[in-house]
């Protein structure tokens, strides 16, 4: 028996609150459909958002959660509602940021260290084997990749 995956449901909850949100615009802009149909049509629209935004969460894919989330804000029933979908919009921000801070943050200090090890001749150059000139060239570069890997750190953190 054939079972669908989480990434394929998504897709296709996705396909059908485009179509939902397609006729809502339609119904809303080109003909007079009573107030009460016309919000019905907006929390269907609502619920395919954001079941394909639980689905895309499922099949591990974040960005797309978030397009499906902001999707249904424009189709919220409520304020509470809405606030509560962009409470999960940014819970789903911070998802990927962990592991890029804690990338950036070793490759700052293992540069910066390495930078201090190859700086100082004294140390590397006896047994690498590696002239004076080539262990402090290779100590610049890792100051200053360090220096960068630092300052992308810091700038990611602000946000």
């Amino acid at each position: 028996m054939y079972k669908n995956t989480s990434k394929e449901i998504a897709e296709t909850l996705e396909r059908r609150a485009k179509t939902l949100a397609q006729r809502a615009y339609q119904k809303e802009r080109f003909s007079h459909l009573p107030y009460n149909e016309l919000k019905e049509l907006h929390k269907k629209t609502f619920d395919r958002y954001k079941q394909a935004g639980a689905m895309y969460i499922r099949a591990k894919k974040p960005k797309k959660a978030i397009e499906m989330y902001q999707g249904a804000i424009r189709y919220t029933p409520s304020e509470q509602i809405e606030e509560r979908v962009k409470e999960q919009i940014r819970k789903l921000y911070g998802t990927g940021k962990r592991l890029e801070r804690s990338l950036f943050s070793a490759a700052s200090i293992m540069s910066l260290l390495g930078s201090l090890f190859f700086i100082s001749f004294n140390l590397t150059g006896n047994v690498s084997g590696i002239s004076e000139r080539d262990s402090s060239l290779m100590g610049i570069i890792l100051f200053v990749s360090g220096l960068i890997f630092t300052f992308i750190f810091f700038r990611n953190k602000k946000r």
